[in-house]
């Protein structure tokens, strides 16, 4: 599968390595935030206009060159935008430990901060990539009004597949990162904010108990400001047909920065049925080793996205 060249995963560890004072323990928090969440390990990032924030332009129209005559006048030509700004959402926590647990298990503060981080990183991780994929994705087509259903016959109270369509484009499609790490000082270089608390000293810790403690925290923010994109299908009972997944494609404008993403259980039910009937008439292909592709089009899949949601009330696709 081809990878994004700013990959979250590719821009975070450029980031790091700009710095080598700090480069290795900031891969090892890279690699463990990803570790899990293929996702958003392979999601496209762009820098934030702002630290904590990211001001865009979302356009609204835009004319065209018509066919003029032979040194004919040129017609005018705009675009109609307006200004609008998406939050980049922190995520952190305080690690705190007290100092015969940790001389019981390691030598030095930093190695037992390092094997409490590796499981919270990684879980942190997988939280992030579903709530991408159901409070991010998802409800964004719900509020475009790009969602479709696979089943004229779902009914609510029951629970059924999902997928999501979305081209990735720069300044409109992507995710979002602070643009700390590209500062001065400490932060150079820094996705990852860490930072111990009393300059690395053992100290009393709020339960009493003296010890150690230290931050981590970072920025991210996902844009999806065009609305001809991203879209989705829901109420998916069993697999959906060749047919509604091409439609799914055909309806973001996909070329190759086109991704569908879904959960494991739904790849694995279409790669099945694909690949024993002729690579899905040529709109579904399967490889040797279960990859798919719609249209070309792969599709990239997390355990972190869940099976089955509840239904979702969505016009039926049109094929």
């Amino acid at each position: 599968m081809p990878e994004f060249k700013n990959s979250f995963y590719a821009v975070a560890t450029e980031a790091a390595k700009k710095n080598p004072q700090t480069a290795a323990g900031q891969l090892v928090l890279i690699d463990n935030f990803t570790s899990n969440s293929p996702m958003l390990k392979g999601l496209p990032f762009e820098r934030a206009s702002h630290d904590r924030h990211h001001v865009y332009g979302r356009l609204m129209d835009a004319s065209s060159m018509q066919v003029i005559d032979f040194d004919g006048s040129l017609p005018s030509m705009q675009t109609d935008s307006q200004l609008e700004s998406v939050n980049l959402t922190p995520f952190g926590g305080k690690f705190e430990f007290g100092e015969d647990r940790m001389k019981h298990t390691h030598n030095t503060p930093e190695s037992f901060l390092a094997a409490q981080v590796a499981p919270v990183l990684r879980k942190t991780g997988m939280n992030l990539e579903e709530s991408l994929y159901l409070n991010n994705f998802l409800t964004k087509t719900i509020d475009y009004g790009t969602v479709w259903s696979s089943n004229a016959s779902a009914a609510s109270g029951n629970t059924y597949g999902t997928m999501v369509a979305v081209t990735w484009e720069p300044g409109e499609m992507t995710g979002l990162y602070s643009q700390l790490p590209y500062g001065k000082g400490e932060s150079f270089g820094k996705l990852f904010e860490t930072e111990w608390t009393n300059n690395k000293s053992r100290h009393t810790l709020p339960n009493g108990v003296v010890g150690y403690s230290a931050t981590v925290k970072i920025f991210l923010g996902i844009l999806l400001a065009n609305k001809q994109k991203i879209a989705s299908l829901v109420n998916i009972v069993g697999t959906p047909s060749a047919q509604q997944l091409a439609a799914l494609v055909n309806a973001v404008q996909a070329n190759d920065s086109t991704r569908l993403y879904c959960s494991a259980a739904l790849k694995t039910s279409i790669a099945a049925m694909y690949a024993q009937t002729q690579q899905g008439n040529g709109l579904v292909a399967v490889t040797s080793a279960g990859e798919v592709s719609v249209l070309g089009v792969p599709i990239v899949t997390s355990s972190n996205i869940p099976k089955k949601i509840g239904f979702i009330t969505a016009p039926l696709i049109e094929v």
